[in-house]
């Protein structure tokens, strides 16, 4: 399933290359780089988080990379940083359209099972929501041989919500 959400990931950037007429070929290159690149496993799609580097695609097409308080503009500095990254790091992109917005959704929702909260409504695709099923059955599975009731009632509560969504 990473292998699915670093997929999706990729997917995105690839999307957001092809639909949108992107002239800064810096930015191009930077996003092209992210989308080819390993470093996809530490990235998460979300707002930005205080104390994480992170990057911020703004709706001009600029790149702002948020470094150990500094923000970096320039492409060949955060190329060269990506090249360092083995942590997490999160990638903002300022406008919105429906297969960015179900992107954030499907981050959140990991980022909430990783909380243990249960959402209040689901909005993902149809096939974000299977992959979501699988890996919610996956943890149901481990919790019951982990012997973790509470992980186990709230993987449960959560596949229902997601099978009723």
């Amino acid at each position: 399933m990473v292998t699915d959400l670093i997929e999706e990931r990729r997917g995105l950037l690839k999307y957001i290359l092809f639909k949108y007429h992107i002239k800064n070929k810096e930015t191009v290159w930077v996003l092209n780089y992210l989308k080819d690149h390993p470093v996809m496993k530490y990235c998460r799609f979300s707002a930005p988080v205080d104390g994480l580097d992170g990057i911020t695609l703004t709706a001009s097409f600029q790149l702002l990379f948020s470094h150990q308080n500094m923000i970096l503009t320039e492409a060949d500095v955060i190329f060269n940083l990506l090249n360092a990254i083995e942590e997490p790091f999160y990638l903002y992109i300022t406008f919105r359209d429906d297969k960015i917005n179900q992107m954030y959704e499907y981050e959140w929702l990991l980022e909430q099972m990783d909380k243990q909260q249960l959402p209040d409504q689901l909005a993902l695709s149809a096939r974000m929501k299977t992959q979501m099923m699988a890996i919610v059955e996956t943890r149901i599975d481990l919790a019951l041989i982990m012997n973790e009731r509470a992980g186990f009632q709230y993987y449960s509560k959560l596949l229902k919500k997601l099978k009723e969504s």
